[in-house]
């Protein structure tokens, strides 16, 4: 079925007051029901709980963060809807369903979500990547909209989505966090990363094309490995780099996955990530690095393979 599309003219609001969770250490900017810094956490945990009733939620791509998002709003009785939907989407997906909830009286609430379409006033979009990526995670918003603060879990799937393994050792900044404290433990990272990649949906022939991938390396680039794989799900990629350099004790390699559907993606150096996605447009990037020489943080997109290798190269040398 195709999903009609609403035009795209009007830009939407979001963030608007501070609102601090002093247990967890946790300063963030988000949308509330106008209750100032000024009110006590007892009184603004109220107010957001009241209008939480009043959110309506449309969640993004699928991963961790996302799936932790769905597990609580149901938790907490909100209503949402979840098109199941992969990495870069987009509002219009959604079709009328953003209007109607708006139409019903009720606030609509993005989750990383493209915003590719009219929307109508007073939506509030989550987000923090590309432009939003020095704002705190999503699953951190959106616990400040519902009043809750966040749990041991929120704030591993926090880390892990905004700064992946560097996140999860405390080694990345993480916006509106910090660095991680106490960092993740060897079991925690596993449990973390395996629900990651099962919310993305990888298969076991995905996890073996990755390793066949990794096993036929040979090229690198400017200190950027540089992997031919037939598929786009870069997880297995990833986890298992990252695996073995912390087992080693060597920092995590950059590297670059240019995959047989006409992807590309990015994980390294924050400043590259995002000399990527400005000579690259069209794409998606974050991560608590990005723009950040030495930071964290990714970038992917649809460039052709041989012109990303070349400003890599140039990049680079």
């Amino acid at each position: 079925m195709r999903l009609s599309r609403l035009g795209c003219a009007r830009r939407t609001a979001h963030a608007e007051a501070w609102v601090n969770y002093v247990p967890a250490g946790i300063a963030f900017m988000a949308w509330n029901a106008g209750g100032g810094p000024e009110m006590d956490k007892k009184n603004k945990a109220a107010t957001a709980s009241k209008v939480a009733k009043n959110l309506v939620f449309f969640l993004g791509g699928a991963d961790a963060e996302m799936r932790r998002i769905a597990e609580v709003l149901a938790e907490a009785g909100i209503e949402y809807h979840d098109a199941g939907l992969g990495w870069g989407a987009a509002a219009s997906a959604y079709g009328d369903a953003i209007a109607e909830a708006s139409g019903a009286g009720k606030t609509p609430v993005l989750v990383e979500l493209e915003v590719d379409c009219d929307l109508p006033e007073g939506v509030v979009v989550v987000d923090h990547h590309g432009d939003r990526a020095g704002e705190p995670p999503a699953i951190l918003q959106v616990l400040n909209l519902l009043g809750r603060e966040p749990s041991r879990w929120d704030l591993l799937v926090a880390a892990n989505d905004a700064g992946w393994f560097p996140g999860l050792v405390g080694e990345a900044e993480i916006p509106g966090m910090g660095r991680f404290s106490p960092p993740a433990t060897a079991e925690e990272m596993a449990a973390v990363r395996a629900t990651d990649r099962a919310a993305q949906g990888i298969t076991p022939e995905q996890e073996r094309e990755a390793e066949r991938a990794l096993a036929a390396l040979v090229e690198e680039i400017g200190g950027v490995r540089v992997i031919r794989m037939s598929h786009s799900k870069t997880a297995p990629i990833g986890d298992r780099l990252a695996i073995d350099a912390l087992a080693s004790g060597r920092p995590i390699p950059a590297y670059l996955v240019l995959s047989g559907d006409g992807e590309v993606n990015f994980s390294g150096d924050g400043a590259l990530a995002a000399a990527l996605h400005e000579k690259f447009p069209g794409g998606w990037a974050g991560g608590a690095g990005l723009g950040k020489v030495g930071g964290s943080a990714f970038w992917g997109g649809y460039p052709d393979h041989e012109e990303a290798l070349a400003f890599i190269r140039e990049y680079t040398s």
